[in-house]
């Protein structure tokens, strides 16, 4: 996902009020320059700062970095801007912490992971946060590969017609799938639970960042739920039962799970790249919850 650089006054505002509320609060650095950035917390150091000198690639978006010495460039288009750093353990990691005023402008502390990646969040006050997470140039090949992740023995025919428990998340923030203008932007979350007094509890929302598109938290008759069970049969959902797939670029993608009377599960998912495309189609269900009073907030 692409992200545009905060330019002007907005962004002196943003990093002048992220300065106020950060000031004060970072630990001392217990890690000097020279000591190793990968070594865990405890263990000897055996390592330098040359273990992430060079240039590195954003999975998630188009941005980059270079670090050559204590100084770390961060690049987007045209846009670049150089920082000062130090090494410092905060609990079980190390991170890069930028030394000067503005810190890394934009972008948080990046985190050294286990997995040789540095991540850092997008510094925002309101909105969604987007995160970095940066690899070597020669890694970025590897790391794109889909992975299928699927289960070859998860039964491709479902027998009952009787849903226990049913669930539903995606995030509509910025792809579309099949669904036209009428369903809001949002991540989706759909539940279905059956409860010991055998009634049907279902809640549907659609939130944003820090606010609600839409809701309905209402008990539900069985035959809703089971008209919801025909219609999984009738768009030939089983014969997907097992299906995952991901890789490494950082996107939500989409989630179905049903568990029936019978013990029987159904599960399909995806995420990063893999999760830009719905194998199964998502406008007949979303269709079929709004049967119910779903209340839509302007």
């Amino acid at each position: 996902m692409k992200r545009q650089i905060t330019t002007g006054l907005t962004l002196l505002i943003t990093l002048a009020l992220l300065a106020g509320c950060t000031a004060g609060q970072k630990p001392e650095s217990s890690v000097s320059a020279s000591e190793s950035v990968f070594a865990p917390a405890g263990s000897s150091q055996t390592g330098t700062l040359d273990a992430v000198q060079g240039h590195w690639e954003d999975i998630n978006g188009d941005h980059s970095l270079d670090i050559d010495g204590e100084q770390l460039t961060l690049y987007y288009g045209s846009w670049a801007d150089t920082y000062p750093f130090r090494v410092e353990r905060q609990g079980g990691y190390k991170y890069l912490v930028g030394t000067g005023p503005e810190g890394f402008g934009i972008m948080s502390d990046l985190k050294v992971c286990e997995d040789g990646t540095l991540e850092a969040d997008e510094m925002v006050l309101d909105g969604p946060s987007y995160t970095y997470k940066f690899m070597r140039e020669e890694d970025l090949a590897a790391a794109m590969e889909y992975q299928d992740l699927s289960d070859p023995d998860a039964p491709k025919e479902i027998q009952s017609g009787e849903i226990e428990e049913f669930s539903l998340t995606f995030d509509l923030s910025w792809l579309r799938y099949d669904l036209g203008d009428q369903w809001p932007s949002g991540y989706y979350s759909w539940q279905i639970e059956k409860l010991p007094d055998n009634t049907y509890q279902m809640n549907f929302t659609v939130s944003g960042d820090s606010y609600i598109v839409a809701q309905f938290h209402e008990q539900v008759d069985k035959d809703y739920v089971d008209g919801l069970a025909a219609l999984i049969q009738e768009q030939g959902l089983p014969a997907w039962n097992g299906y995952r797939q991901t890789n490494a670029v950082d996107k939500p993608g989409y989630y179905l799970y049903v568990q029936y009377a019978s013990e029987e599960y159904l599960t399909v998912s995806a995420d990063g790249d893999p999760g830009d495309t719905c194998v199964f189609a998502l406008a007949p269900l979303l269709d079929y919850a709004a049967k119910q009073d779903i209340q839509i907030y302007n």
